[in-house]
């Protein structure tokens, strides 16, 4: 490991020794959910784990990033017929139709399709530089390529993977120098389009009414919600010790996976919550100073989009568990059961531990300063004309 991390700065240690404990923490976490039953899970947890570091360390330290701005069409593309293959032949699992078989694997394009899709817009992105204030070059173009993609996980029905995706997408629109208004516009368009897509299925609007009436009376909350809910709040601070919770048994639905940080609850109480924010805290920092100190467009945008992705799943499913949004089955990343998501995970990872190495040091206040004073022209052509910005 010492060879690994030699050469880079202490903030790379600081990343590395972050995911080292949130793997370590989640794997705790799904013993403790699971082990009433059998091991089996845990242990093809631990393999996909193994599987994703391996994907991770190569990534992160014998692929250059820019190769991935060159790959993004062909990856991008690939999605995109996996994604009509899902909804013409994929396989229904409880009323949705989300994975398709080939060649004996069982993949789940729409979890593939966050990834890729992040990809993708960062090179379109860095390609637009200064136009992409020009709406016909800028938000146009990028709410046709989300739509698109988005919509068509939303149809699976995923409709939670199509909110992550449209919002990384967005977010990573507003980092790289998207017009406000333009944004303004995007929001409300697509909030539009998603609530009129999403009421048009039974389960979104049954979980939606549900919310709505719980504001009003708490007790006419959804049974998982209220499940999620009951286990943090018998947890207290300090919980009723790892592995002694109860309603993970047969009262609260998915312990191992959507529900993992209520059984955490439940089991360390307050405090075993707190640190799993504080994991994830030093994840977002990360991921965004990596961001904010990389030079490069194209390595900057997707260190962003990389920490986003992560970062927005995690507080989804976080705000669900407490009762604050609607329900919706997101996954708690490093910790719930599954392998696709464990390997997109520790993909993105790789990716920007592999951006980190390739950054410059630098002062930080004054990479800050540089990135507010100089927003829009961060992602033109201006920094090619001027130089590459000094060593500190």
């Amino acid at each position: 490991m010492k060879r690994l991390i030699k050469g880079q700065s202490s903030g790379d240690a600081l990343l590395v020794v972050t995911v080292w404990g949130l793997l370590a923490f989640g794997l705790l976490a799904l013993y403790s959910a699971t082990f009433y039953v059998g091991i089996e899970f845990w242990y093809q947890q631990l393999i996909w784990l193994l599987l994703g570091g391996v994907v991770l360390v190569i990534l992160a330290y014998l692929v250059p990033y820019p190769l991935w701005q060159r790959l993004a069409v062909p990856l991008m593309g690939l999605t995109l017929v996996l994604l009509f293959l899902v909804l013409l032949i994929g396989k229904p699992v409880l009323g949705a139709q989300r994975s398709v078989e080939l060649w004996g694997i069982s993949i789940q394009p729409g979890v593939l399709a966050r990834l890729s899709a992040m990809i993708y817009i960062a090179a379109w992105l860095t390609s637009k530089g200064e136009h992409l204030a020009r709406m016909l070059y800028g938000l146009i173009p990028f709410a046709i390529i989300t739509g698109v993609v988005a919509g068509l996980v939303a149809l699976q029905p995923d409709l939670s993977t199509a909110l992550l995706l449209g919002v990384t997408a967005l977010l990573m629109f507003f980092f790289a120098g998207g017009d406000p208004v333009q944004i303004f516009i995007f929001i409300i368009g697509a909030g539009s389009s998603f609530a009129l897509l999403a009421w048009q299925f039974q389960h979104a609007r049954l979980r939606l009414l549900n919310y709505l009436a719980a504001l009003k009376d708490p007790s006419e909350m959804s049974y998982h919600v209220y499940r999620a809910v009951t286990a943090l709040g018998k947890g207290g601070l300090w919980g009723q010790g790892i592995g002694n919770g109860r309603l993970k048994s047969g009262y609260l639905p998915f312990p191992h996976t959507d529900s993992i940080f209520a059984v955490i609850g439940e089991e360390l109480g307050l405090l075993g919550t707190l640190l799993v924010l504080t994991l994830f805290a030093l994840l977002a920092y990360r991921g965004y100073r990596i961001a904010l100190e990389t030079p490069d467009p194209f390595g900057s945008l997707l260190a962003f989009g990389a920490t986003t992705m992560i970062i927005t799943e995690a507080l989804l499913n976080v705000s669900v568990m407490i009762g604050l949004i609607p329900f919706t089955g997101t996954a708690l990343p490093f910790f719930s059961y599954g392998g696709s998501q464990m390997l997109i995970t520790l993909t993105a990872v790789g990716l920007l531990l592999g951006i980190s190495r390739g950054r410059p040091k630098g002062d930080w206040d004054a990479i800050v300063d540089r990135w507010w004073g100089n927003w829009r022209a961060r992602l033109s052509g201006t920094r090619r004309s001027t130089g590459t910005p000094k060593r500190h």
